[in-house]
C-alpha cells in the first residue's frame, strides 16, 4: 500500500552530501525567512560538521500576499530534516562509529522504512500563504493534504504542482503538520510473539530491523498511521525586545560559527549565536561558565550541542528561533564515561541542564527548537523547589531514540504553545502549582502523554488544558499507552504490586481538560495510585479512535493500591471524568449510558472500591 512512498524515500536517501546554497529570503517586520548554504541533502549518514541537514522531500516558500501567481512575492524558507540515530547508526562509542550494537535505543523499525521528519520555521506579523512543492513527485491535489491538527481548518488550494495553505496570523503562532495520503504509513503490531510486550514490524525493508517476511494479517493489526517523511510549520510571533540580546553589549559574548570550546571560560554574562553552524563535537557540550545567564539562538543559527547552566542568577534565558541541536551524539550520552552510551539517570547529557540555587531562579524558555534529544530533553539538580519555568512557542522534533521526555516543569511554571515529537513521557507535571496549556504532541512508541508518576508525590494545584495529539503509535500494552498516567514506583518494576502507596501524600486540585487525540490513540488513563486521590477531574476528552482491542492497548486502568507501610487503602474522592467522547461522532460515554466499563466502549477497568464519577 505504501510500497512508493518506501521506494521514493530510499532513492532520495542516494542523494547525499549535495549542498544547496540558492535562495531569497525574507526580512522585514511582515515576515522572517532564513536559509543555511551548507544545506545537505543525506538522508543516510552523518552530515558534515558545517552542513545542515535539508529535506529532500520539501521546499517551502513563504507569502505575505495570497496572489498564487506572483512567485516574486514568496520567500524561501529552509526546510530542515531529521532522522532516526542522526545517520550514526546504532552505536555505543562515538569516537567508533563502525562499531554498531544491538542494544535497545528505542527506535525500531523507522530507519528501515527511510521515516523522515522535516520542518521549517519563520517569523510573521500577519497573514501568510505557504507554498510547498514536494521534491519526491508526489501529489499536491488539495483533496490529498491533511493538516493536523485537524482543527485548523487552513484554506488549501493546488496550482502548477504546488500546494498553497493560507495561514491566518496568531499572537500565539501556530505549529502544525502537513501530510500527504500517499505518504502516510501503517505501523503494524507484531501481536503474533505477544500483543503485551509486542513491538512494531515492517515487511517493506528484508535486511532492516524487524523484518515481517509473510504478508500482515489478523496477528499484524495496524496501532498507528504517519508520515513516511513528515513536514512541520512552525510560523512565530516577532520575539518582544526583552528576547532578544544586543550583540555588540559589552556584555555579551559572541561565538563564532564552526568549532565551540570557550563558553566554559568566559566572563561576559550573554551568549548569541548569530546565524550559522556551530557545533561541539560528540565528545563535549556547552557547559556555561557561572557568569552566563542568558543564551540566544538567532534566526538561522544551529548549534549541534547541549546547554548547562552553573549561574545563580535569579533568571536564566534561552531564547531566538534557531535550533539547538543534539545530532552529533549517541543515544544515552554518559558525560562521565566519554559521552559513550551508558545508561544513568544522573550522568547521561540532556539538552538543557543546570543546577539550581537556594534562592529562587528562573528559566525562561522562548521561541527555541530542540532536534534530535539523546536522553531527557531537560533535568536541573540542586535545590529543584526554587526553580520555576516560563516556556513558550517552544518546539522539539526529531526524538526518535527511547527516553526522549518533555521539560521538566518545576513548582510555579508556566508552559504554553509548544509542540513536542517524544518518545516517552511528554508533558511531565511532577510538582504543584504548575500550567500548561495549547501544546501539540506527536507520540512515539511508548508512556503516557502525561506523567505525573514514578513516585509518590504531594501534588495541588495543576492545571494542563488545550492538548492535541496528533500522532499515536503504541505497539503494545505496556509502559501505560495513555492520554494520562501515573506510573508505579521507579524503584519497583512490578506495577501489580499494590502495596507501594504512600497516604500521607495527595493529589488535590488537578484538572486536565480539553484533550483531542486524533487517530489510533492509547486509552484514556492509566493510573496506579501511588498517594490519596482528592479533587482530581479529566473533563472535555476525545479520542478518535482505539487501538485494535486485541492489544488492549484501549484498556483505562485505575486499581485499588495500599499504603507500603500500613498497609491502609488509598483513598480516592473527587475522581471526575467529564465529557469523554470517542469515535467522529463524538459517542458519550458516561455512567448513565452504562458504556463505560470493561467490555464495553469506554473499557475503564475501575476498582469497585473507588467512587469514580463518569458523566
Amino acid at each position: 500500500m505504501f510500497a512508493s512512498a518506501i521506494l521514493g524515500a530510499l532513492f532520495l536517501s542516494l542523494v547525499a552530501a549535495v549542498s544547496v546554497s540558492v535562495n531569497r529570503t525574507a526580512s522585514s517586520s511582515r515576515l522572517h525567512t532564513w536559509w543555511h548554504s551548507t544545506g545537505e541533502y543525506n538522508s543516510q549518514t552523518s552530515v558534515l560538521d558545517g552542513n545542515v541537514r535539508q529535506s529532500g522531500h520539501y521546499s517551502v516558500q513563504v507569502s505575505t500576499s495570497s496572489n498564487t501567481s506572483d512567485p516574486s512575492s514568496y520567500y524561501d524558507s529552509f526546510v530542515y530534516e531529521t532522522i532516526p540515530r542522526n545517520g550514526m547508526g546504532n552505536i555505543i562509542k562515538p569516537l567508533e562509529p563502525a562499531i554498531l550494537s544491538t542494544n535497545d535505543d528505542g527506535i525500531s523499525i523507522e530507519s528501515a522504512i527511510g521515516m523522515t521528519m522535516a520542518w521549517t520555521s519563520f517569523l510573521y506579523s500577519e497573514d501568510v500563504s505557504i507554498r510547498i512543492t514536494r521534491l519526491d513527485g508526489g501529489s499536491t491535489a488539495a483533496g490529498n493534504v491533511i493538516i493536523h491538527p485537524t482543527t485548523l481548518e487552513y484554506a488549501k488550494t493546488e496550482v502548477n504542482g504546488d500546494i498553497y495553505i493560507t495561514v491566518p496570523y496568531s499572537k500565539r503562532g501556530v505549529r502544525f503538520s502537513v501530510e500527504f495520503t500517499d505518504n502516510l504509513y501503517e505501523f503494524h503490531s507484531n501481536c503474533a510473539i505477544s500483543c503485551t510486550v509486542g513491538g512494531l514490524v515492517q515487511n517493506s525493508n528484508p535486511s532492516g530491523e524487524s523484518y515481517w517476511q509473510e504478508p500482515f494479517d489478523s496477528r499484524n493489526p495496524v496501532v498507528g498511521i504517519e508520515p513516511l517523511n513528515s513536514l512541520l510549520i512552525f510560523a512565530s510571533p516577532f520575539p518582544p525586545p526583552d528576547m532578544v540580546p544586543n550583540p555588540t553589549s559589552p556584555t555579551s559574548f559572541v561565538v563564532e560559527p564552526g568549532l565551540v570550546t570557550d563558553v566554559n571560560t568566559t566572563d561576559k554574562n550573554t551568549v548569541p549565536f548569530n546565524p550559522g553552524v556551530y557545533w561541539f563535537s560528540s565528545v563535549a557540550h556547552a557547559a556555561l561558565s557561572s557568569s552566563v545567564d542568558w543564551v540566544d539562538f538567532a534566526p538561522g543559527a544551529y548549534v549541534k550541542g547541549a546547554i548547562s547552566f552553573s549561574t545563580i542568577a535569579p533568571t536564566m534565558k534561552a531564547t531566538g528561533h534557531g535550533v539547538l541541536s543534539g545530532e552529533q551524539y549517541v543515544y544515552q550520552a554518559n558525560i562521565e564515561a566519554g559521552y559513550c552510551n551508558d545508561q544513568s539517570n544522573q550522568n547521561d547529557l540532556r539538552m538543557w541542564s543546570g543546577v539550581s540555587s537556594n534562592d529562587q531562579q528562573t528559566f525562561i524558555l522562548n521561541g527555541v527548537t530542540i532536534n534530535a534529544p539523546p536522553f531527557n530533553s531537560m533535568d536541573f539538580t540542586g535545590n529543584l523547589a526554587t526553580l520555576s519555568l516560563q516556556v513558550s512557542d517552544y518546539k522539539q522534533v526529531g526524538a526518535f531514540f527511547g527516553q526522549t521526555d518533555g521539560l521538566e516543569n518545576y513548582p510555579g511554571s508556566t508552559v504554553q504553545d509548544v509542540f513536542y515529537h517524544s518518545n516517552d513521557d511528554t508533558i511531565k507535571t511532577y510538582y504543584s502549582n504548575v500550567t500548561i496549556e495549547r501544546v501539540t504532541v506527536w507520540k512515539g512508541t511508548t508512556a503516557p502523554t502525561v506523567q505525573f508518576g514514578w513516585a509518590s508525590r504531594t501534588l495541588e494545584n495543576i492545571l494542563v488544558t488545550d492538548v492535541d495529539i496528533i500522532h499515536s503509535r503504541y505497539p503494545s500494552n505496556s509502559s501505560h499507552p495513555s492520554l494520562v498516567g501515573l506510573n508505579q514506583l521507579y524503584s519497583q518494576p512490578d506495577e501489580t504490586d499494590p502495596y507501594t502507596a504512600n497516604v500521607d501524600n495527595y493529589v488535590r486540585n488537578v484538572t486536565f481538560s480539553n484533550f483531542r487525540s486524533e487517530g489510533i490513540s492509547g486509552g484514556l488513563f492509566r493510573i496506579c495510585p501511588l498517594e490519596t486521590f482528592d479533587s482530581f477531574l479529566m473533563d472535555s476528552f476525545w479520542i478518535e479512535d482505539f487501538s485494535p482491542a486485541v492489544t488492549a492497548i484501549e484498556q483505562s486502568e485505575l486499581p485499588q493500591f495500599f499504603d507500603a507501610t500500613s498497609k491502609e487503602p488509598v483513598g480516592i474522592s473527587g475522581f471526575v471524568v467529564k465529557d469523554f467522547t470517542v469515535f467522529a461522532n463524538k459517542t458519550a460515554v458516561t455512567q448513565e449510558a452504562g458504556n463505560w466499563d470493561i467490555g464495553s466502549l469506554g473499557s475503564m477497568n475501575i476498582a469497585p472500591e473507588y467512587n469514580v464519577t463518569i458523566v
